[in-house]
């Protein structure tokens, strides 16, 4: 659903109206139903207030959300650019703020940037897990179209339809401008940030927290990291792998590669690549593929129940292109 932020509680009050005319009657899983939609709106307009106050508009037509008392703001790299840039941020009431870009992670969509001036400012707090699951209410907030003051932030209440390789997916109705701009859960924690707007607007994607978790450090400093290289000139390690929930299992070790003269075997599974944690095949992958051939990487490793070291010296690709192979 799409709401104005300044109209949402008189549409959802007709909204039940309407739905509790409609349920007179119903059986008892349609009213399970109801009672959950209520419940749903409950948590949404307990957490939104705050949601709202943290909500910004980032340079000329983006969103973020600041998630910190000192003004640190999360935002999607597109809109916030180059690393050391002077831009300017709007608060809720109108307000404009110098900011400063920070660090960017173009692959993955992530950026940063901090407000200039004393704080404390208001803020949201970051969720803890790396991943939603699919089917988990969320809601997500921003300027569609740029920010207008009079209009404020605007709302929108969905769920999430899948999370995996990277990116949680929403039915969340999005627009441009909306780029940068916080999801939330129902206890009012970030936990992604507006990424890919699609075509149908309920086709959407964010960055999930976790991304910015890893690269926390990184994109406080400022840094650019890096993306995968072209195909011909990134290592490859010769293997596939599969999901598992301590990080990736290796399915298959190709014979001669980089992985086999290392000593891997079928069954272990991969933790950690030059401490990155990996957790999924879209983190292995992004890990691998931003070495050149010849890097000497430094893979942690699970072995049955021993966790295992090893250096190993990444090959060269030969343009192969089976699914799941890296």
């Amino acid at each position: 659903m799409m709401l104005g932020t300044k109209t949402y509680r008189f549409v959802f009050q007709w909204l039940l109206l309407l739905m509790t005319i409609s349920y007179l009657g119903a059986d008892d899983s349609q009213s399970r139903d109801f009672f959950a939609f209520r419940e749903t709106q409950r948590q949404v307009q307990t957490a939104l207030q705050n949601a709202m106050a943290s909500t910004v508009g980032v340079g000329d037509s983006g969103s973020g959300v600041i998630v910190s008392p000192n003004g640190l703001v999360l935002t999607a790299a597109h809109v916030s650019g180059a690393p050391n840039r002077n831009i300017t941020c709007r608060l809720p009431n109108g307000k404009r703020v110098r900011a400063k870009t920070l660090g960017s992670f173009d692959y993955m969509d992530a950026g940063m940037v901090q407000l200039s001036g004393e704080g404390p400012w208001p803020f949201s707090p970051v969720g803890t897990r790396r991943f939603n699951a699919a089917g988990d209410w969320c809601f997500a907030l921003g300027h569609p179209g740029g920010f207008d003051l009079d209009r404020g932030s605007v709302l929108r209440v969905g769920m999430v339809i899948h999370a995996r390789n990277g990116f949680m997916r929403t039915d969340c109705k999005l627009l441009r401008g909306d780029s940068g701009g916080p999801l939330f859960n129902l206890s009012g924690e970030v936990i992604g940030i507006h990424s890919r707007i699609g075509d149908p607007l309920d086709d959407n994607y964010h960055a999930p927290i976790g991304t910015f978790s890893k690269m926390w450090d990184d994109l406080l400093a400022g840094e650019t990291i890096s993306g995968p290289r072209q195909r011909s000139g990134r290592g490859v390690l010769g293997v596939s792998i599969e999901a598992h929930s301590n990080g990736v299992l290796l399915k298959e070790i190709r014979p001669g590669s980089a992985a086999e003269e290392a000593g891997l075997k079928t069954k272990d599974v991969i933790q950690s690549i030059d401490g990155f944690p990996i957790d999924d095949s879209f983190d292995f992958r992004w890990a691998i593929s931003k070495n050149s051939p010849g890097a000497r990487i430094n893979i942690e490793y699970l072995r049955g129940d021993k966790l295992n070291e090893i250096t190993v010296e990444l090959g060269q690709s030969t343009g192969r292109r089976e699914r799941g192979g890296f």
